[in-house]
């Protein structure tokens, strides 16, 4: 759980300022009623409400250190509100209903989306059948129209906001001409990629790729015919490497392949093959583009910059012996 936990956060790291903020909200507003709870001894609501505010104090604490527990919210936090929601409800009427409508909007922003789904339809199968049985009809049927509104408009906002957020977080991410993965993830995945090895020996390799003489392109036929030749490489390496590997564009003409469980004899042949496409394919009218590749196989206890400095080193060794060759 602390894994996904973790993950959660740091791919949308603006849910610990939510969650922290809806905390604060709860305390300024839920803590005065709770004091006044005790004041009028009503235990049971004061005690409920102070466990609420307490529990949303928890959760901000964990969330604001890195440690994010949607389960925890979903069976520990919610359960508890929705009972002192229903306890609400039955000593106090509508005022006690109002308060479901603040807790709707929370769920769907602590949690994720399924598992808000699941809070609120629980609240809900609490509260609108008490709210039939507590107040008369004409309110009755009011209080359900309005509290599935704020369900529906909680959903389709919180829906807005993540898609939003996922598709910056693709255009932070991606190259915006070739469709790779740019330089952001590139140390991440290295890192991962030398820690699989060292736990399990998994064989990777680097493939370092470059274009030859891609400035006399540019010079000669424009930069839009160089465009034209980044996407077609970019293209033919996205459909080329297997779904385990990972491709960026470090930037101008040259691209960085990483390949999972491949030994040193095996990203040869990719590399090779990848040259003898790229050689092949018809990039612009009336010449060839030819590739360098540089191949480095991850050794045993070594650095991923050390690993990659060797496919670069490598690469600038195939441009050194004449070009279009993969040296490694």
């Amino acid at each position: 759980m602390t894994t996904y936990s973790k993950a959660v956060l740091r791919e949308s790291p603006v849910r610990v300022k939510t969650i922290v903020g809806v905390a604060f909200v709860v305390f300024v507003f839920l803590m005065p009623f709770s004091i006044y709870n005790f004041f009028l001894e009503r235990y049971i609501l004061g005690v409920g409400s102070l466990s609420v505010v307490l529990l949303m104090a928890i959760n901000a604490w964990n969330c604001w250190y890195g440690r994010y527990y949607p389960l925890m919210i979903l069976f520990g936090l919610a359960p508890i509100s929705v009972v002192f929601l229903g306890f609400t409800i039955y000593q106090q009427g509508l005022i006690g209903l109002l308060w479901c409508y603040p807790a709707v909007i929370c769920f769907y922003f602590m949690l994720p989306e399924r598992y808000a789904w699941g809070a609120n339809i629980i609240l809900l199968v609490m509260a609108l059948p008490m709210s039939w049985q507590f107040l008369d009809i004409a309110l009755a049927a009011r209080a359900t129209a309005t509290l599935l509104c704020v369900s529906a408009f909680a959903i389709i906002f919180v829906r807005v906001i993540n898609a939003q957020q996922h598709e910056l977080h693709e255009l932070a991410m991606t190259d915006s001409l070739t469709g790779l993965a740019n330089g952001v993830q590139l140390h991440d995945s290295l890192e991962q990629a030398v820690q699989q090895h060292d736990r399990r020996q998994v064989p990777m390799s680097l493939i370092a790729l470059d274009l030859d003489n891609f400035k006399f392109i540019n010079d000669t036929l424009g930069h839009d015919a160089g465009d034209e030749v980044l996407r077609g490489v970019g293209n033919l390496l996205q459909k080329r490497i297997r779904r385990s590997d990972k491709v960026f564009r470090l930037g101008g003409e040259e691209f960085l392949i990483l390949l999972y469980d491949t030994d040193a004899a095996q990203s040869r042949l990719v590399a090779e093959e990848l040259r003898k496409t790229i050689e092949s394919m018809p990039l612009l009218p009336d010449r060839r583009v030819t590739t360098s590749l540089g191949v480095a196989t991850l050794q045993p206890k070594e650095h991923w910059r050390d690993w990659m400095k060797r496919s670069d080193d490598n690469l600038y060794l195939a441009k050194k012996q004449g070009r279009n060759r993969v040296v490694g």
